[in-house]
């Protein structure tokens, strides 16, 4: 039989729970039994007896989604949504042919937005000290004549010295604010002069 740790009585506490006895000493009880008892001095009753918690089910490991196959190709006559259309590459460029803004025969590549600028901008005149630090900006838009149709507008940007467009034999005469670009078009901004050109 397995032995259980005991714990001795004092005196007062022998003579009051267990009456009086022959025996001298105090009888010794089993610890657990002291344990249990409600209000033993210095010691706390055991904390109480709680069911045990629900197992928590185990979780599956994660797999995806098995992937379909690609749809059958598309009958003929079916409705497709499509994104919009992508823009057509802008084919067009600058080409300094004199001045001292940049060195003869560079060739600036124009973008949907370019400004043009002695200190800022995609094309810059830098060494010419009659263009303004924002010059003027090419950009594409709608003609006016025909909506469906993209060009390219030169802005003057209330430069110091006005921005020029015209043929090779007026463009010097022909200031402008405004100006649908075509190809083979002579620009003059400050004292630099540039061809158009477009595909």
């Amino acid at each position: 039989m397995e032995e259980r740790p005991t714990v001795q009585m004092d005196g007062s506490s022998y003579d009051e729970d267990y009456g009086s006895q022959e025996a001298k000493t105090p009888p010794t009880i089993p610890i657990d039994d002291v344990l249990r008892q409600q209000g033993w001095p210095g010691v706390q009753a055991p904390p109480p007896q709680y069911p045990a918690p629900p197992a928590i089910p185990q979780q599956q490991p994660f797999s995806p989604p098995p992937i379909s196959p690609p749809p059958a190709a598309a009958s003929a006559g079916a409705t497709r949504v499509m994104g919009p259309p992508a823009a057509e590459p802008l084919l067009a460029w600058l080409a300094v042919t004199a001045g001292p803004g940049a060195p003869r025969g560079h060739v600036f590549t124009l973008q949907p937005e370019t400004v043009i600028g002695r200190t800022v901008g995609q094309v810059l005149l830098a060494n010419d000290p009659f263009v303004s630090s924002q010059h003027a900006k090419i950009r594409r838009e709608p003609s006016e004549e025909d909506a469906d149709t993209q060009v390219l507008v030169l802005y003057d940007m209330a430069s110091a010295n006005g921005s020029f467009v015209g043929s090779e034999e007026d463009y010097r005469d022909q200031q402008v604010y405004r100006q649908e670009l075509r190809d083979g078009d002579y620009i003059l901004i400050g004292e630099t002069t540039l061809v158009f050109k477009q595909v």
